[in-house]
């Protein structure tokens, strides 16, 4: 079972817009996390290295890569599936 932490409430301040989008956007990645499921699974180095690779080369980071790589190539195998019947 997880810890509960104790928070202490601070008062409100005020914030440059810069900051307010910076905070907000933490918020949303948050909450948005809290809907997503975690996966993990073993590859081999070299495997992993043209990962890396590849996404560096796209400018992503690797875990970014993988879950667009992965997600565009279900949606092919589906796409390819329904054509064929």
């Amino acid at each position: 079972m997880a810890k509960r932490r104790q928070y202490e409430e601070l008062e409100d301040i005020e914030l440059s817009p810069e900051e307010d989008a910076a905070i907000s956007q933490k918020i949303y990645e948050a909450e948005a996390e809290l809907e997503e499921l975690r996966i993990s699974f073993r590859w081999g180095k070299d495997q992993l290295l043209v990962v890396k690779k590849a996404a560096k080369k796209m400018g992503v980071p690797y875990q970014t890569f993988m879950k667009m790589a992965v997600f565009q190539h279900a949606l092919d195998v589906l796409k390819d599936i329904e054509a064929t019947g």
